[in-house]
């Protein structure tokens, strides 16, 4: 009785699944035919978000959207179904749903047929604009949009992100309220002035941000326009009143770069301290030096061959200089404060670190130390440690508060940059990693109000070969018997 009723249910599920086939061919052609699609992802990964929508059709202003590539280009080398097609067709999707939108110019250019359009754009080549890369015009500005700006790969899922209506409506948002980000250089604590790194200023503005300085003493508020306010190599503390300024302008979601080099002071930085404290990161009162005389530029031990820590945000800079190495200039170091990462709001990153080299055996790995320098804390790294010299992190708790702490100005200062290229032969790209923490910081690329879509795909696991003939029934059989219903009660009405 029981294998009767068993080969039942599997003739019915099988008979359904049939008749769903023989429906569900014709209605994709059709579809097809009327360029129809329905998204039934989980995530709803190939279609604008409503939040997406209201503000496209509320564009007051004309956007350019160019594209520097063919759309139909992404999917070479790819198939349906693999992930590489599928990133490809969320990025190319978005942008054709957005072009659909009377105010959306969408335009295809290949720059590696038509070099001269990014010569014409970019004159001196501040942006850097690469194939696939977005370039938006509107109210009489330009932004741009690196493709890798635009995906990630979430560390504990595994899947691909999409940050595309995040940056492209972010940077539109910028471009139609005609207000520039600005970049804040803090003055009024004996800090390096941003005279001394012109070339990473000229490469910033290039890139459609403003540069301007400002005293948090006098002024006793932080811009709204600030993408970032940064602390260069401060030879004082910040007061007690400035403290708590900057940590009223982090909880509504402010970001800060603080490049603390060494300082010959005595004492602590407390209020400096306490504003890293919240990001649960300390700095030593140390100046780190390299004992290896192959690990530092020409006779300055304290212009040390680090390497960037083998991360996703590092990545694109390790390509972009084709080494995982930089040399950090007078440096200082930094650890973590945190006990229980699983509890707390803040996501730490290390970024940079001092040079270790696996090959060697354990007493060479890693030859950097550190003095003692400024403070009343003594010295807490042991010998031969690996030292951070660089991190980033992030406070889910305070709006997404946003920090990039380095131990070096110097690795930005155009000075040391050209000294070290004289000493060591080699150009350096240091400021690029700079230049990809204010992305990181940046509205465009991490606007909250339109969701992040990912290119997973849900699954469910059945146990065994009855609960999914069951469960076939139920999601399939069930709702073609009650069409079939509907459709028999209208004949025997239309037959009455």
């Amino acid at each position: 009785m029981t294998m009767k009723k068993g080969m039942k249910i599997n003739t019915v599920a099988w008979a359904a699944a049939a008749v769903v086939l023989a429906v569900a061919v014709p209605v994709n052609l059709i579809f097809s035919k009327l360029d129809k699609s329905i998204d039934v992802t989980p995530f709803g990964a190939y279609s604008l978000s409503e939040s997406a929508e209201q503000a496209l059709s509320s564009l007051e202003k004309p956007v350019d959207i160019t594209v520097l590539y063919e759309l139909d280009r992404f999917y070479d080398d790819s198939e349906p179904g693999e992930e590489a097609y599928m990133i490809a067709d969320m990025y190319v999707t978005t942008l054709r749903q957005m072009a659909k939108f009377d105010k959306i110019n969408l335009k295809e250019i290949n720059i590696e047929k038509n070099p001269g359009f990014v010569t014409e754009k970019d004159p001196e080549n501040l942006m850097n604009l690469a194939a696939g890369d977005l370039l938006l015009e509107c109210n009489g500005k330009m932004r741009d949009i690196s493709l890798r700006s635009l995906f990630t790969t979430n560390a504990e899922t595994g899947s691909v992100e999409f940050y595309g209506e995040n940056s492209i409506l972010g940077a539109i948002g910028y471009l139609e309220s005609g207000i520039t980000p600005t970049v804040y250089f803090t003055e009024g604590h004996g800090e390096k002035s941003n005279d001394k790194c012109e070339s990473l200023v000229h490469i910033l503005e290039g890139q459609n941000y403003d540069v301007k300085t400002l005293n948090i003493g006098l002024e006793k508020k932080i811009p709204e326009d600030a993408v970032t306010l940064v602390m260069a190599a401060p030879a004082r503390d910040l007061t007690a009143e400035e403290k708590d300024i900057i940590i009223d302008y982090t909880r509504d979601g402010g970001n800060l770069t603080m490049l603390l080099a060494p300082q010959a002071v005595k004492g602590n930085f407390t209020n400096i301290d306490a504003v890293l404290a919240t990001y649960e990161l300390a700095m030593d009162y140390n100046r780190v030096f390299e004992t290896s005389s192959e690990r530092y530029a020409g006779d300055d031990k304290y212009a040390v061959l680090c390497q960037y820590v083998d991360t996703d945000f590092n990545k694109p800079i390790i390509q972009a200089q084709g080494s995982s190495t930089l040399y950090m200039p007078e440096t200082r170091s930094f650890y973590s404060l945190a006990d229980d990462e699983e509890k707390s709001t803040v996501t730490q990153e290390r970024l940079v670190q001092t040079f270790l080299n696996e090959e060697l055996n354990a007493a060479q790995q890693c030859t950097s130390l550190s003095d003692v320098y400024g403070g009343n804390r003594t010295d807490r790294n042991g010998p031969g440690g690996v030292l951070y010299l660089a991190a980033k992190a992030e406070d889910s708790a305070r709006n997404g508060s946003k920090l990039f702490v380095s131990g070096s100005f110097e690795f930005i200062e155009d000075e040391s940059i050209l000294e070290i290229m004289d000493k060591t032969g080699t150009a350096s790209l240091a400021p690029y990693l700079f230049l990809s923490t204010i992305s990181w910081m940046d509205k465009v690329n991490s606007d909250s109000l339109f969701p992040t879509r990912v290119s997973a795909t849900d699954y469910i696991t059945i146990p065994d070969r009855k609960t999914g003939n069951i469960i076939l029934v139920l999601m399939i059989a069930l709702p073609v018997l009650i069409a079939g219903s509907g459709v028999i009660v209208w004949a025997r009405r239309r037959n009455a």
